[in-house]
């Protein structure tokens, strides 16, 4: 695969006249990080959605504006929580076999030409794509692709094992996303070739390693791990094995300050209500959470 090689003397805070946004296109939960399907279903979802919330942040951090297209109704909510500067639209309407652009509303690359047309609309010349399971992603590697692809018109990064894409930016032009795979003369290709049979050029930035190592398997979230992952994902992970923590639910038994006492296994137990993500109107007694035991404490979410 041709690359373009990284830029040394490149000044990260790119030029004061350039304006950057970024969208990512995130699936419902339910639909979410299917090929994690060994992890009980509220774990798996909860994963998807901590993965996304680092993933976001490091984004907001690089970025003057960042887009989610999403029809998952808390995360405008959970956004708020964390003090994310995101704004949130609804997926586009699925245009049907006619459209050509996809599958259903969970079309990726419908998303994201969604999301595209709108920054550019609104004055946005330069507009990266990003995948939402970036959990180690720093935001200085993501100042660094898009100093690497200025003079460029399309560019893309490709993930830990050179078969999918990580982030795609394109510069005056639109993005035309081709994540996914296809079948071409009986041999299935990956994100990066179809995004390189577009025109698009692959990056060379070193390893890179936080910016392409994606999540799909356990085994791509300990590798992670090994990278340092953002605090959202951390909550879930026991720290010595870099799986998820044991899966329980919980009852609500009473709040008493800053401390929420559930029944948990039986037994009344407290957490600190800073160890629950969710809206707090809902931490009524007799109210189920998920939660998950993580270095000997619960983490619960609704």
């Amino acid at each position: 695969m041709d690359r373009l090689p990284p830029d040394v003397g490149d000044d990260l805070t790119g030029p004061l006249d350039e304006r950057v946004a970024a969208v990512v296109a995130l699936k419902t939960l339910p639909a979410a990080k299917s090929r994690l399907s060994s992890l009980p279903d509220p774990v798996r979802e909860r994963l998807a959605r901590c993965m996304a919330m680092d993933t976001l942040a490091a984004l907001a951090r690089a970025v003057d504006e960042l887009l989610v297209v999403s029809d998952q109704p808390d995360l405008p909510a959970a956004l708020l929580r964390a003090e994310l500067p995101v704004r949130v639209i609804a997926e586009p309407p699925d245009p049907g076999p006619a459209g050509g652009l996809g599958h259903g509303r969970g079309s990726l690359n419908r998303a994201l030409t969604h999301g595209d047309g709108l920054l550019r609309g609104e004055g946005f010349q330069v507009v990266l794509a990003s995948v939402g399971d970036l959990p180690a992603l720093r935001d200085t590697s993501v100042q660094r692709v898009i100093v690497a692809s200025r003079g460029r018109t399309r560019c893309f990064l490709p993930d830990h094992d050179d078969r999918g894409t990580t982030m795609l930016i394109a510069r005056g032009v639109p993005l035309n996303p081709r994540y996914g795979t296809e079948t071409v003369s009986g041999r299935t290709i990956g994100s990066a070739l179809r995004h390189q049979r577009s025109a698009a050029v692959a990056l060379e930035l070193g390893e890179l390693a936080d910016a392409r190592r994606d999540v799909d398997t356990l085994s791509d979230l300990r590798s992670a791990h090994l990278l340092g992952i953002g605090p959202a994902t951390a909550s879930l992970l026991d720290p010595v094995r870099a799986t998820p923590g044991r899966y329980q639910p919980v009852e609500v038994l009473s709040r008493q300050g800053r401390s929420l006492i559930v029944l948990a296994d039986g037994v009344p137990e407290s957490v600190s209500v800073r160890a629950y993500d969710g809206d707090p109107a809902l931490l009524v007694p007799g109210r189920r959470l998920h939660a998950v035991r993580v270095a000997g404490a619960l983490r619960c979410w609704a």
